[in-house]
């Protein structure tokens, strides 16, 4: 009965992070991004600025939305 009880809470959460992984429209932090690729917050931010990416303000840090991802993981701007 444990076992059964813990596949479905592993099953749940596989679910729920597919769904977030594929949701475009989620907003991720630049503290969330810098830790994804092993940057500075910094390096992010700067590629934000040259990619004009818009982004939102969300307390003290700044978001976009996941689908800028790619455009500010290169250097160059597209």
């Amino acid at each position: 009965m444990l076992q059964e009880c813990a596949k479905q809470a592993a099953d749940e959460a596989v679910a729920a992070y597919v769904k977030i992984k594929e949701d475009q429209n989620e907003e991720i932090t630049i503290s969330q991004i810098a830790k994804m690729w092993g940057c500075s917050k910094l390096t992010i931010s700067k590629r934000i600025k040259a990619h004009m990416v818009p982004t939102v303000k969300l307390g003290r840090d700044v978001a976009i939305k996941r689908r800028w991802l790619e455009k500010i993981k290169h250097h160059k701007a597209i």
